[in-house]
């Protein structure tokens, strides 16, 4: 397992790569697992030392998590922080066993939507319900020695309502801290954030929760993935998520209620964006394309990462890193 205090201790900006779950957990086939290790351990070798990894979800409802106890025994050995999600209290409870049994989770994640209309189509239960849910899965976690972490969904904005009141967002994200909560992404779901919020809701968010590390989830629905992931790290954010390739979105179970979430940002292209600007991510980028490169083969899709066409720059007169 990995510490994330380290793993942070020499770069400006850490990236967590979502590939292995967020990235793939929509794509129309089970990949098999040997090819989602071969992207993993590129990944890992370009420098990418934190991964929202797999997830524990009936496989009847998402296939691609058929094989989240191999992948956790294959990052076991590595030196890496593993991120997972389980959405429910039996999918925690069975994340802290494998925990227990593995060695290689150091973070237990799940999704609660500001939107409790969204909430109703995700997990079927209204805020009251999932809340209390959660109480018991947090507090597990806690007892287990693990670090919980929560994503409050739609944050800026709903397809099924339209706009989310803040007040909602940020009342829900208080909840979630004082039952422990440590780290928290107030995610943009549908690709509806502007920068302009962005920067309104991670100064609020430090100043509100001073001790919880707050981590940049954009998805890239409308293209402003990358930007809004920008405004997030001016703000302060030190940990942002992405996805090798853009690849991404929701569950089908989840799609069918409503649309627009596919798509995360590009960690391709988010990388090069950092590095350009100055800002240590620790990452070879060079490296960091042949593993972009290794999950296009491994998709049989372009990916959306515009680097992987165009080349990173980084070694043009025009780049002055720093």
């Amino acid at each position: 397992m990995g510490d994330v205090a380290q793993a942070g201790d020499a770069v400006d900006v850490r990236v967590c790569e979502c590939w292995s779950r967020d990235g793939i957990q929509s794509w129309p086939s089970a990949i098999p697992t040997e090819q989602k290790i071969d992207v993993l351990d590129k990944a890992i070798a370009a420098g990418i030392v934190e991964f929202d990894a797999t997830s524990f979800v009936p496989v009847k409802v998402v296939p691609q998590f058929f094989d989240n106890i191999a992948i956790l025994e294959h990052l076991a050995s590595r030196d890496v922080y593993v991120r997972v999600l389980a959405p429910n209290l039996k999918g925690f409870q069975l994340a802290i066993d494998a925990g227990n049994r593995i060695g290689a989770i150091d973070a237990i994640g799940f999704p609660i939507s500001a939107s409790e209309a969204h909430n109703l189509a995700n997990v079927r239960r209204t805020h009251e319900q999932h809340l209390t849910e959660i109480k018991e899965m947090v507090q597990a976690g806690l007892d287990a020695d693990v670090t919980v972490m929560a994503a409050v969904a739609t944050a800026f904005g709903c397809p099924i309502v339209g706009d989310v009141d803040e007040e909602v967002v940020f009342g829900i994200a208080g909840t979630l801290v004082g039952y422990g909560v440590t780290r928290i992404m107030l995610s943009d779901t549908t690709g509806l954030a502007d920068p302009v919020r962005v920067r309104r809701f991670v100064e609020r968010a430090r100043r509100d929760f001073p001790g919880v590390e707050l981590i940049a989830h954009f998805h890239d629905t409308r293209g402003t993935g990358l930007l809004n992931t920008w405004a997030a790290v001016e703000s302060g954010v030190g940990v942002v998520d992405s996805s090798l390739g853009g690849l991404g979105g929701e569950p089908k179970a989840v799609e069918q209620n409503h649309s627009g979430e596919t798509g995360n940002v590009a960690t391709e292209d988010l990388v090069v964006a950092l590095e350009r600007a100055g800002l240590r991510t620790g990452i070879d980028v060079e490296a960091l394309l042949d593993a972009g490169r290794a999950q296009e083969r491994v998709t049989m899709v372009a990916a959306r990462a515009q680097v992987l066409r165009t080349g990173s720059g980084l070694g043009t007169p025009s780049h002055r890193p720093g």
